[in-house]
Formats: structure tokens, C-alpha cells, sequence
């Protein structure tokens, strides 16, 4: 479909697609691969004592005063049984307290290939200040699970506050293997159709990723398709003179709506698909 409209948009306007030198792409995929819960099966490492650090989560519950009677919580993306803990310690400075434990850990990760994780997500204590065990975890999972995408959250986000890391990361490994194909194979074909043209996908607060931080990290990428969307309707609506402005883009899985005010659009510190919320920054679409 995205090539189809390339061709369609170059032939009305007189133009060889060769001559385009970049795409900007905004995409769904991610959006609806955690709106349909279609996302891979995600295996997760944590250290020794936060096993439960997704189930756990927060206590805010949607809804009013009586919201909790009848909240059902959704489950988390990496479920308890894919969940493994590492025999290790970082102090909040960064400092090796407990070295990884690497025979254990190799046996965990054995395990989990053979439970059929699709990808991997680290996520230790402390890491957000030293990255060296999970870099390590990473670097014994490709050697037991070559075939596996591995997200660590010391690069995908390296922040305290235990649960947010964790969400976040498991987020990005959820969708990865989707995105990552999909990307994979748009590249290949614009560069087979179009030649030298760079691909660019839109980020979830309206910048530009190249196609390989879009395919690792696609965490950012879960309101591409909608920040698109308010990006083009505040470059219609600063052109035709209204510069506050209500958008409405309904699609197939969802129906989003962001407020323009003076032609910008805010920004908020956290992205929210469904009932997942994680530390990425976004235009502020609901």
C-alpha cells in the first residue's frame, strides 16, 4: 500500500520515483500490534528479587472513586512464566555489588529458548547507571538464542523507577519483531523501486528516526501513525489560517484525537496505547 501511494502520488505529478531522495513514513504497525495484542511472545530478565516487577506495576487504577470493583487488568507483556532473574547486583552508583552469575543465567536463558520466547528483554536493577551486566546478559542470549531480538534497558531507557524501565523495554521487544520486518522489507523494496532514497520513519513525538533506530527501538514509534496525522493537520490548518485547531484521525483499531493550540501541539513525557503507558515521549494524542 505505502509503495502503491508513492507511485500513484510520482505518476500524477510528472515525477520518476528515482529522483525522490527520502521517505517519511509514519506507521501503525506498532499501535495496532499492542491495540490487537498480536506482539511476540517476550522472554524477561530481571535480577534476583523483582521477578514481579510487571505484575506488581503501579496502583493507579482507570475510572472513578469505585474504578478498582470492576478494573480488569490486562496481562502483562512478558507473563510470569517467560520471566527469569539473574544472580546479580548493582549498587544506584552504577558499582558491582554481586558479579552475574553467568552458569545459572546461561541454564535460565536455555530454558526460555526452549519455552519458544520470540524476544528478550533485560531489565536489572540499577542498570539505568551501569549497563555492563545487561550487556552481558545480551551478550550470552545471542550466543543460547541466536535468532532472538534483544532489547536491554540501559539503551532503550536508561532511567530509574523500576517499573517504567521495565514496561518500557518489554514494550519495545513486544513489538520489535514486527516493526523490524516491516521496516526491513519497506527499505528493501523502496532501495529496489526508488534506488538511492533514504527511509525515515516519524517518531511518536513528531521527529525523524533513521531505519535502523526505528527497527531497534520501536518503542518510540507507537504514536508514528497518529503524530503524523497532527503534524499534517497543523500544516493545513496554519495554511488555510486557523492555528487552533481539534484533530480527528479515525483509522481501522483506533480513533485519535490531539488539541492544537497557536500551531503547536503538546507534548507529553509518556505514550499511551490502549491501557499500556510507557516512558516515551509523544505528541499528546488520546
Amino acid at each position: 500500500g505505502v509503495l502503491r501511494g508513492i507511485e500513484r502520488a510520482c505518476a500524477q505529478a510528472g515525477i520518476d520515483p528515482r529522483d525522490i531522495s527520502h521517505v517519511m513514513h509514519g506507521t501503525t504497525v506498532a499501535t495496532n500490534t499492542v491495540l490487537t495484542s498480536s506482539g511476540a511472545r517476550v522472554g524477561l530478565v530481571t535480577t534476583r528479587g523483582y521477578r514481579q516487577v510487571l505484575q506488581i506495576a503501579r496502583s493507579f487504577v482507570p475510572g472513578g472513586l469505585g474504578g478498582w470493583v470492576i478494573y480488569q487488568k490486562s496481562e502483562p507483556m512478558a507473563p510470569l512464566e517467560l520471566t527469569i532473574e539473574a544472580d546479580e547486583r548493582l549498587s544506584a552508583r552504577g558499582e558491582v555489588v554481586r558479579p552475574l552469575d553467568e552458569t545459572a543465567l546461561r541454564a535460565e536463558l536455555a530454558r526460555l529458548r526452549e519455552l519458544g520466547v520470540e524476544a528478550l528483554t533485560v531489565c536489572l536493577i540499577n542498570a539505568y547507571a551501569n549497563g555492563v551486566h545487561e550487556r552481558r546478559v545480551r551478550d550470552l542470549a545471542r550466543e543460547v538464542m541466536p535468532d532472538v531480538p534483544v532489547s536491554i534497558s540501559s539503551e532503550v531507557m536508561p532511567e530509574m523507577q523500576e517499573y517504567e524501565r521495565t514496561v518500557t523495554t518489554v514494550a519495545n521487544s513486544y513489538v520489535r519483531p514486527k516493526v523490524e520486518s516491516y521496516v526491513r522489507k519497506l527499505e528493501a523494496e523502496i532501495g529496489r523501486r526508488m534506488g538511492s532514497a533514504r527511509l525515515r520513519i516519524l517518531r511518536s513525538d513528531g521527529g525523524l528516526a533513521s531505519s535502523e533506530a526505528a527497527a531497534n527501538y520501536p518503542v518510540k514509534l507507537l504514536m508514528s501513525g497518529p503524530a503524523g496525522g497532527v503534524s499534517g493537520a497543523i500544516w493545513v490548518g496554519m495554511n488555510a489560517g486557523f492555528p487552533n485547531l481539534l484533530t480527528f484521525d479515525m483509522g481501522g483499531t483506533s480513533t485519535d484525537v490531539a488539541l492544537v493550540q497557536d500551531g503547536r501541539a503538546k507534548l507529553r513525557r509518556e505514550t499511551t496505547v490502549g491501557d499500556v503507558t510507557v516512558r516515551a515521549s509523544s505528541i499528546d494524542v488520546r
